[in-house]
């Protein structure tokens, strides 16, 4: 029997139409593995693949840990062939990225092997080759998110743990009256 908790949490893995889905497969288990994924409330993990009429398109790993903390890693497949990646993690609204997650701030990716242009052109290297490249950054961003998060927990650890008095919770409770 499927539960409702399983049924909200499903990732999502679309069908693969450009590359071996046991690929697509081993590199969303190896990210999982080096984000520390754990599957649980509000957390996802999805491969999606966009494949247009014009030859454009692309692919990305997504995930998210929380609501306020997840990560990127994908490409944009452009008409001139100069395809762009997005590489990022955030945790609440602060990202660190190596490629930011505007299209406006993307980087190019580099140079395919074969030089491919189109959709139609990639293949398994191409997308081993994409994940060679990106494996340390997502350990380098996901580290950057939790900085900000533990810095933020400090902050606010540092905030309430100076108001000794009123910054315990249930303060006061005590002296209420009782009947």
């Amino acid at each position: 029997m499927i539960k409702l908790k399983d049924l909200l949490n499903e990732d999502r893995n679309d069908p693969t139409k450009m590359f071996d889905q046991s690929t697509v497969n081993m590199i969303a288990a190896q990210i999982k593995k080096l984000i520390k994924y754990d599957d649980g409330y509000n957390a996802s993990f999805n491969y999606k693949e966009f494949r247009f009429g014009d030859k454009t398109g692309g692919w990305s790993f997504t995930w998210a840990h929380s609501r306020h903390k997840g990560g990127s890693v994908g490409v944009s497949l452009r008409k001139d062939g100069k395809h762009k990646f997005a590489s990022f993690s955030y945790y609440d609204k602060k990202y660190a990225s190596v490629a930011n997650a505007t299209n406006d701030n993307e980087k190019p990716f580099g140079k395919f092997k074969g030089n491919p242009v189109s959709w139609e052109d990639f293949n398994n290297d191409h997308l081993l080759q994409f994940w060679k490249k990106v494996k340390r950054d997502i350990k380098k961003n996901e580290k950057g998110a939790q900085d900000h998060l533990d810095k933020e927990a400090k902050a606010q650890s540092d905030y309430y743990g100076s108001k000794a008095k009123t910054g315990r919770i249930g303060y006061g409770l005590s002296s209420q009256p009782r009947r």
